[in-house]
């Protein structure tokens, strides 16, 4: 498959390397060395070339993925986008600063990452396929233990195992005919031309992310926004103004631009309802008497954040926190928000706290009890404390040798040329004589 990019473009852009008939930009590895940079990665002098390499070896693996015919969807890629920008954003501080750093509006570097995102996708695919039948014997996990350094084995810091039931705060009925009234008028305002739909989302949107775009949510797919927003943004008009409607975020209009087969692209307003303090001890005394149940025996933990928990991640775990990175249900303590922190502290194994308040990521206010299930000591980390510890990071190891194994097969029969001066003596194993 030939690279898209135009014959203007590679003029004008200098070619880093080419892995078969793949290129590698050198504005792709400056973009992505002066991200690590920014987000505070050590560079001993070594780093760009690097970065460079870490493009090559994922060109190897998309090409044979093409070459199999594996398939990435793409819901899969706009989660990934979306979870990527967040990343980003959060790591840079702002998404202006996100913005300096990539030389574009996000919309623009939306755009430009979904086709990066989808063969890094592919990429993943094919390292998947690659290790499916990796595995990791006991005894392959003791000598991988053996093997450590006595005096490299890590500390571990002090862990829990816990679980929640979260209850989200409820505006009052007047507050939130206030609040729809509000987004009312500013439609009818857009409505009669007396402002710009993007005006206006700068001006009033709580959404404070796209707000500052004029309201533009990017291109996304079904299956990415809450039910009640999706029917709207498949339904209404193109070009038109919606009427004013209800998520769990609160009350929006939107403006559809372009629907293309299950991709939307549209600009959205959100308002939401002010919680006060009195909606705040509602919630609370709802969950208390969930609580009260809890302790009498009446219903499980499990069971209760199963059925009740307004918090989807955790809910469909039964309640239970998991480790974003590694999935496991040991959470580091000093991970936890400061919030989550005080409530935990104070808990000694078995017991469930009373319900606390606290501010979601997003910003929704809610309440929730906390079941702490298993407290682990700060410790020199053991094969008997640490086990599925020690058997994650043999089985990575295998997994990480099988790769290697894999990219000294494909780089025989795929062309490798290094074309950036500064990496040609760093990266020069990667050219070798392609077999015939």
């Amino acid at each position: 498959m030939q690279p898209s990019f135009t014959k203007a473009q590679l003029r004008l852009e200098g070619i880093a390397a080419v892995v078969g008939d793949e290129i590698i930009l050198e504005s792709q590895v400056r973009q992505q060395y002066a991200y690590l940079k920014q987000s505070g990665v050590r560079d001993d002098g070594g780093l760009y070339c690097e970065v460079l390499e870490q493009f090559i070896i994922q060109k190897l693996l998309l090409v044979r993925a093409r070459l199999d015919s594996l398939k990435v969807s793409d819901e899969q890629v706009e989660r990934e986008l979306d979870r990527r920008i967040q990343i980003i954003t959060a790591q840079l501080g702002s998404p202006e600063a996100v913005v300096e750093i990539y030389g574009k509006p996000l919309p623009v570097l939306k755009q430009e990452l979904r086709t990066e995102i989808r063969n890094q996708l592919l990429a993943e695919e094919m390292r998947q396929k690659i290790t499916a039948d990796v595995k990791v014997t006991p005894k392959e996990v003791r000598d991988f233990y053996e093997s450590i350094p006595s005096d490299s084995i890590p500390f571990i810091p002090a862990e829990v195992e816990l679980s929640q039931i979260v209850f989200w705060a409820k505006p009052s009925p007047l507050e939130r005919e206030r609040t729809k009234e509000k987004l009312e008028e500013i439609r009818r305002e857009i409505m009669a031309g007396k402002m710009e739909f993007s005006s206006a989302a700068r001006a009033f949107s709580q959404d404070l992310a796209s707000a500052r775009q004029g309201g533009d949510l990017g291109e996304f797919t079904k299956g990415r926004m809450v039910p009640e927003f999706e029917r709207m943004a498949f339904s209404v008009p193109i070009g038109e103004v919606s009427p004013v409607f209800e998520t769990p975020f609160g009350f929006h209009i939107l403006l559809v631009e372009k629907r293309t087969g299950n991709k939307v692209k549209a600009r959205h307003i959100l308002l939401q309802p002010t919680i006060t303090e009195a909606d705040v001890e509602e919630a609370k005394q709802r969950l208390s008497i969930l609580r009260e149940q809890i302790l009498r025996d009446s219903i499980t933990f499990t069971r209760a954040a199963t059925e009740f928990s307004e918090d989807l991640p955790s809910k469909q775990t039964g309640g239970r926190f998991m480790d974003e990175e590694t999935g496991s249900y040991r959470i580091p303590l000093d991970q936890l928000d400061p919030e989550l922190y005080f409530v935990v502290d104070r808990l000694k194994p078995g017991e469930v706290s009373e319900p606390s308040a606290f501010t979601s990521r997003d910003g929704r206010r809610g309440v929730r009890i906390v079941w702490l299930q298993r407290k682990y000591a700060p410790h020199r980390a053991s094969l008997e404390l640490d086990y599925e510890r020690f058997a994650q990071a043999a089985l990575q190891l295998k997994k990480q040798e099988a790769i290697e194994r894999w990219l000294q097969r494909a780089r025989k029969n795929v062309h490798v040329e290094i074309r950036t001066p500064r990496c040609e003596e760093a990266l020069s194993t990667w050219e070798q004589p392609t077999e015939r």
